[in-house]
């Protein structure tokens, strides 16, 4: 790890003792950056609160992108050559980070950025509504929760409604 990581990933850890998001922006498509990482920092910090029964020590990474980056990490991990809007990457292993302290690595979240704009525009919402419902519905793949049948499909949509429903009743 860089020293300038190393120094960058001590200073997310300063921020909040039990959870480190950990946000690498690669879209240059005319996203404003800092808006954007502030409002995903912002939206895994409320579902991870809201998931999280007892206080622990957690890292998520999460890496914005585009169609094109998004397509070639879906080839290559789930053997789909496609772009898709979001793919989750569970781990869920304690790690020690920095020599800092040992964290529950959640796993990784990749978004892409072009995906959630071109989604929002055909269904007609606001972006940032679409991509606050992706980070939520890729923080439960995360815990464990899955749509690959319909029972599951419907406990996943209900913990999805309710997430969103209690981050937007606080923003």
């Amino acid at each position: 790890m860089s020293s300038k990581k190393s120094k960058e990933l001590e200073r997310n850890i300063k921020k909040s003792n039990l959870k480190i998001i950990d946000i690498k922006f690669d879209c240059e498509k005319g996203f404003k950056t800092k808006k954007i990482k502030s409002f995903v920092e912002k939206s895994v910090d409320q579902t991870l609160e809201i998931l999280e029964y007892k206080k622990r020590k957690t890292y998520v990474s999460v890496f914005l992108t585009n169609n094109e980056e998004i397509k070639k990490i879906n080839s290559k991990y789930r053997k789909i050559n496609k772009s898709t809007n979001v793919l989750s990457f569970p781990q869920n292993e304690q790690r020690m980070i920095s020599n800092l302290d040992n964290y529950l690595v959640l796993g990784d979240i990749v978004i892409s950025l072009e995906k959630i704009l071109s989604e929002a525009h055909q269904k007609k919402i606001n972006f940032f509504d679409h991509l606050l419902h992706m980070i939520v519905h890729s923080a439960l793949h995360l815990y464990g929760f899955d749509h690959s049948n319909l029972k599951e499909s419907i406990v996943m949509e209900a913990k999805e409604k309710d997430i969103m429903k209690k981050i937007l009743l606080e923003s």
